[in-house]
């Protein structure tokens, strides 16, 4: 098979495999505490990286200096929003769950501007940026003016927290890996998996009883969920994403963000028979639509820096 046709079959099975993660995280809220579920996800996808670059004698080690700015970047990659996203899935959709997911360009877009000063201004990006916010309108209006439960818009706010969250652990994560820091990808996915399975570890124990060891081995379903979340929605998908990103480059890679909240409908019908809503169809292609518009002028300003730099 071709280089080509390989990263072509890569992107489709990430995915799938972040798709699905919304799916397999509602099995597991349905048997085990929410943080606690995080914990597990991120517990064995530390042990499969762990494992993997042993055998591969892939060094981990780095300098404090910059090993603090993974931690860091680690609790908001990773250790909060798979809290939060955990404990909002006990309370809405996995397909509402993955929509929303589909928002983290959209916030990292704002927080570039407003925090870095890295991402530029235009009008298309402008309207891109009104039709994701009438996406997240048209997903929250129902809710509240139609019945929707405390419970729902809790566990709604809580996931929109987690793209937030994850947009900040996105540019925290540009930071690190390119300009003067240029830290080593496995290592920064080694150490992030660690800070963020401390920080998960010390918030479960503080805030929730864990289930006994009986009750994990004995709830199939949500043990099954476990393992898929760790070794296949979190090793092997950051190791695939980083792989495409070598490839094709950041923003090319990044389209995947199109196909998670499809795929994640797709399975949610597929297993919990949940048929999404009309107000949740309008917002997924309100904000599918804003994303593609700031991500095309993006990569329309990189093909002509590219041009530019080779005339």
């Amino acid at each position: 098979m071709s280089a080509k046709r390989t990263n072509h079959l890569l992107f489709c099975l990430l995915a799938m495999f972040w798709g699905g993660s919304f799916v397999a995280i509602k099995f597991v809220v349905r048997e085990f505490p929410p943080v606690f579920g995080a914990m597990l996800r991120v517990g064995v996808a530390l042990l499969i990286l762990t494992a993997l670059f042993k055998i591969s004698g892939r060094s981990v080690r780095v300098p404090f200096k910059t090993r603090w700015k993974m931690w860091v970047a680690g609790l908001f990659a990773q250790g909060l929003p798979f809290s939060l996203l955990f404990w909002g899935e006990c309370r809405i959709s996995p397909g509402l769950a993955g929509i929303i997911n589909g928002t983290v360009p959209i916030w990292t877009f704002i927080l570039g501007i407003a925090a870095t000063g890295l991402e530029s201004f235009s009008a298309r990006k402008f309207s891109g940026l009104c039709l994701g916010f009438f996406g997240i309108a048209v997903i929250f209006y129902p809710l509240i003016a139609f019945g929707g439960t405390r419970g729902e818009i809790f566990g709604t706010c809580a996931v929109f927290l987690m793209a937030i969250s994850y947009a900040i652990g996105t540019l925290l994560n540009r930071a690190l890996l390119s300009g003067k820091v240029q830290a080593d990808f496995r290592a920064n996915l080694y150490h992030q998996h660690c800070a963020s399975l401390a920080f998960l570890i010390i918030v479960s124990a503080m805030l929730e009883r864990w289930p006994a060891p009986r009750a994990l081995i004995s709830s199939s379903p949500a043990l099954v969920s476990v393992l898929y979340l760790g070794l296949f929605s979190t090793a092997a998908a950051w190791l695939i994403y980083y792989h495409l990103i070598r490839e094709w480059g950041a923003v090319h890679a990044s389209t995947v963000t199109y196909l998670v909240p499809i795929m994640a409908l797709f399975w949610d019908f597929v297993l919990f028979r949940n048929t999404p809503h009309v107000s949740e169809l309008i917002g997924v292609l309100a904000i599918l639509s804003g994303v593609v518009l700031i991500q095309f002028s993006g990569m329309r300003r990189k093909t002509a820096e590219i041009k530019s730099a080779a005339a």
